[in-house]
């Protein structure tokens, strides 16, 4: 049997975690949705603003890099930037869906208990 004080403590608990479990799906869910426009509708918004390829072969010596070295070195920074951003994609989608699975058996559980013991 609980005080009504215990009580109260329970339901304040229940709903609380509910609504940080419903937070976690809602956030998750507008970071997947970021993603997919990012990757499908607006391509050139997940562009790097800092790349800066001509820099990095005008500070080097002149001397020793001839511009067949600077065109190649810039195509391979080009091709790992690609491969990083395309990398941080995935381990942005791998956390959005895991919050996603966790989330929503937590709030359904929370939420079920909490309106199951209210209308008791």
């Amino acid at each position: 049997m609980d005080t009504p004080k215990v009580a109260l403590i329970k339901t304040i608990y229940f709903y609380l975690v509910s609504f940080v479990a419903l937070m976690m799906v809602t956030f998750a869910s507008a970071n997947l949705i970021n993603i997919l426009l990012k990757t499908y509708v607006f391509t050139l918004a997940d562009q790097d603003y800092y790349y800066t390829p001509a820099a990095i072969c005008a500070s080097t010596d002149p001397k020793s890099t001839t511009t067949t070295d600077c065109l190649k070195n810039e195509t391979l920074n080009k091709e790992q930037a690609d491969k990083n951003r395309a990398a941080q994609r995935q381990r942005d989608l791998v956390n959005d869906i895991s919050m996603i699975v966790v989330g929503i058996p937590l709030f359904a559980f929370h939420w079920y208990y909490a309106r199951k013991k209210e209308q008791a």
